[in-house]
């Protein structure tokens, strides 16, 4: 009988009825009988032991009854004082009206603002600091006490639907049956049963039981004209809670700390899901291809992969893509512009280290990807991925005019451009448009003269690869294409095949003529401008064609040997 409560014949956390609560002259006994109208006397049981207990659940209940009860009795005193009072009395409607709205916002913003502090305590333990920054920032923004105002002013249905969105709170506290979504958040609310004050001020030392106790108590001590400075730095703040979450930047309290790398944590569950990261666990499996994580919102992320959908989307560009974090990347990358990371031997700039590490491999020849198919080697895993279709025969990108498949996005890209006629590129010196950056860029040589290509045999020097490959084969005597037609063995097919089809794609600006190969177009503009760049070396004669100067020289061989 010792161990039970009077009030719900519970049997755990007691304290007598003889007591008295804090903040309260009363005891708890005086209480119920002031409250309830019930006098509760004390019992002797078998083994004569007094039964005279409440419960800290009870003692809530009781104590919030006899608020109740005070406040109805102070409104009816109001009331009863405005009712009578000659002056106020012809208009005694509206000052009840007057009264009762005020009463009731009052109350209003005191249970909203109780239950702001409930719903942080009830937070995942891992993004509590960056709430508290974000918090920050917007009150700081506001008007004072405007956040206040307008949650006032909420409806009922908007505040049904509210309550409506939140997550199941599937943690239920055995003492006080309250509530709470994440289970670190049960094991904190805990600690106010044990009688611990586990919630420090930072500015006088105070400690206290809950976390909405430390708030009242910055409210109401470290005030000064409506405003809470931070006694750390220069910062104010318009409302207690800011300044209490403040403070603790300025502290390195109660973080956990990881045993492996030293890395630290605001909350428990946070060096929780860190620590996966050390023992490689994986709960969560992927049902489709097996796969398996750490987290479940990488496993969602995942699974996007299978399904196609790309929610996230790109607010430049429209580029949609599976995960937020690709997004961010994306932005970053592509429309910040910024490229902190420079390598050390040939100082160009990269937005992240990743890419910079790949491209460190051009110099240092290291190639860590290999094909398990063909044996060849990758410096990046992505080429590597691409490199796969070949073997698989997979085309993932489809042209939406003709329907043809491509392995690479950037084919698949320069593709449809031809269909659109777009050309994004152009150049700066010349204003000419290309459809694709590569080729612009092989074009800007023309400007500069740059021949970065050279035949080890006779050193002559070209722009690009394709001109260099067409070369060697003036060496080898190679001709790789036969012509169907004619049957003739060539070394440029597509031009070729001109011959026969009489298809004369190029025009002179001053004549009209029109030839089938570029090279001709510009052997014939050399009788418009009157170029003669081929000269005799004997007798310096000029001549427009190199075919020109070599007909001249045999002139002099038949003088030499006549």
């Amino acid at each position: 009988m010792e161990n039970l409560c009077r009030c719900c014949h519970s049997q755990y956390g007691f304290k007598s009825l003889n007591a008295s609560h804090e903040g309260i002259e009363e005891t708890y006994s005086v209480m119920l009988q002031r409250t309830f109208d019930i006098v509760v006397n004390p019992s002797i049981g078998e083994q004569n032991t007094v039964s005279y207990s409440i419960c800290d659940v009870c003692i809530s209940h009781l104590r919030d009854a006899l608020f109740f009860k005070q406040q109805v009795e102070t409104c009816e005193q109001i009331l009863s004082s405005h009712y009578n009072s000659p002056e106020v009395k012809g208009n005694f409607k509206n000052a009840v009206k007057e009264e009762a709205t005020e009463s009731h916002d009052d109350n209003k913003l005191e249970v909203f603002e109780n239950s702001i502090e409930d719903t942080f305590d009830d937070q995942p333990l891992s993004v509590l600091k960056s709430k508290v920054h974000k918090e920050e920032t917007i009150d700081q923004e506001s008007e004072p006490d405007a956040d206040w105002a307008a949650a006032a002013t909420v409806s009922d249905d908007e505040i049904t639907k509210s309550n409506s969105q939140r997550r199941v709170k599937k943690y239920t506290c055995n003492v006080c049956c309250k509530q709470f979504t994440y289970y670190g958040s049960l094991e904190v609310h805990l600690l106010t049963h044990n009688g611990e004050k586990n919630y420090q001020c930072l500015i006088c030392n105070n400690k206290f039981l809950q976390n909405k106790d430390l708030t009242k108590h910055i409210s109401t001590s470290h005030s000064e004209g409506g405003v809470y400075p931070c006694n750390m730095c220069a910062k104010s703040f318009d409302k207690a809670r800011l300044l209490k979450n403040h403070l603790a930047s300025h502290y390195d309290m109660d973080k956990f700390k990881c045993s492996h790398c030293d890395k630290q944590f605001q909350r428990k569950k946070g060096l929780k899901e860190h620590m996966k990261t050390h023992t490689k666990e994986k709960n969560f499996t992927c049902q489709i291809c097996h796969k398996s994580f750490g987290h479940n919102q990488t496993l969602k992320s995942h699974i996007l992969t299978h399904t196609g959908e790309k929610p996230y989307v790109c607010d430049v560009c429209g580029r949609r893509f599976a995960q937020r974090t690709h997004l961010k990347r994306h932005i970053f990358i592509i429309h910040t512009g910024v490229k902190p990371y420079s390598c050390k031997e040939c100082n160009k700039q990269f937005s992240s280290k990743s890419y910079l590490a790949i491209h460190t491999r051009q110099h240092t020849g290291e190639r860590p990807h290999t094909c398990e198919v063909c044996k060849k080697d990758f410096t990046a895993y992505t080429t590597l991925k691409v490199h796969m279709r070949v073997h698989t025969g997979r085309k993932p990108y489809t042209c939406s005019f003709c329907d043809r498949q491509f392995a690479q996005m950037a084919s698949f890209k320069l593709h449809e451009r031809t269909h659109t006629g777009e050309r994004p590129y152009s150049c700066k010196v010349c204003k000419k448009p290309f459809s694709d950056n590569g080729y612009l860029k092989i074009h800007m040589r023309v400007h500069t003269g740059e021949k970065p290509y050279s035949c080890e045999i006779c050193k002559r020097s070209f722009r690009e690869t394709g001109q260099l490959k067409r070369h060697m084969r003036v060496h080898t005597g190679i001709k790789p294409y036969t012509c169907k037609i004619c049957n003739k063995q060539i070394g440029n097919l597509s031009k070729h095949m001109r011959v026969h089809s009489d298809e004369k794609p190029y025009n002179c600006s001053v004549c009209n003529k029109q030839f089938s190969i570029s090279g001709n177009l510009k052997l014939h503009m050399r009788i418009h401008t009157g170029e003669r760049p081929f000269s005799c070396d004997i007798c310096n004669s000029q001549f427009s064609q190199s075919s020109g100067l070599k007909r001249h020289r045999c002139t002099h061989l038949d003088r030499v040997n006549s």
